[in-house]
C-alpha cells in the first residue's frame, strides 16, 4: 500500500497483477450481459486507474484494501451501466416492422404446422409414433429403436422417408 500511494510502477503492476480476475468478476457480474466483454475490460481499466489516482483516499482502518477495491469497482460497474446504452437495445421502429412481419410468419408457420400434422397422422401407426416421438418429444433414435425393435438404421430409412414426404406436400426441396 505504501508503495502505491508513493506511486511506484512496479506496485501498481502487482495490484493489477493480484487484482485483476477479482475486478473483472464482479465487473462482469454487475455489466453482463448487457455489455460485452471490451466495455467490462474498459471498466476494469478504469478501477486501477482510479484506485491509482485515489490511492490517497483510501484509509486501512475502514477496511482492506481489496474492499476498498471492490467498492470502486461497484461504483464504476454501475455508472457505466447507467450512461452506456444496452447491447440489445433496438428502435422502437424496427420492433414495428419486425412484430407485423413476425404476426405474418407465425400465421403462415401455424398453417405449415397445421399441414405437417395432418401429413403426419397419415403416416402407418408406427411412422406416426416415430415421428411424434421424435420430433415432437425429443426422444433419441437409439431409444426409439429399442422401443420398436428396430434397428438404428431402419429408424433413420423411416424418418428419412417421412421427412421427404413432408417436404414434398409443402412444397419444399
Amino acid at each position: 500500500m505504501k508503495a502505491i500511494k508513493e506511486k511506484d510502477v512496479s506496485a501498481y503492476s502487482y495490484m493489477i497483477e493480484k487484482y485483476t480476475k477479482t475486478i473483472y468478476c464482479l465487473a462482469y457480474h454487475i455489466l453482463s450481459p448487457s455489455m460485452g466483454k471490451e466495455d467490462i475490460e474498459e471498466c476494469v481499466a478504469d478501477v486501477f486507474y482510479d484506485a491509482w489516482v485515489k490511492i490517497g483516499q483510501f484509509d486501512e482502518e475502514r477496511g482492506s484494501f481489496r474492499t476498498w477495491l471492490l467498492t470502486l469497482t461497484k461504483y464504476k460497474a454501475l455508472t457505466y451501466r447507467r450512461k452506456k446504452p444496452f447491447l440489445n437495445s433496438i428502435a422502437l421502429e424496427d420492433v414495428k416492422d419486425e412484430a407485423s412481419y413476425s404476426i405474418e410468419n407465425q400465421f403462415l408457420l401455424r398453417q405449415d404446422q397445421e399441414k405437417v400434422i395432418e401429413i403426419i397422422n397419415s403416416f402407418n401407426p408406427v411412422d406416426k409414433e416415430l415421428f411424434f416421438r421424435r420430433y415432437f418429444f425429443g426422444e433419441k433414435i437409439s431409444d426409439l429403436a429399442k422401443s420398436f425393435n428396430l434397428s438404428r438404421s431402419a429408424i433413420d430409412n423411416r424418418l428419412l422417408r417421412g421427412r421427404k414426404i413432408i417436404k414434398e406436400a409443402l412444397g419444399y426441396e
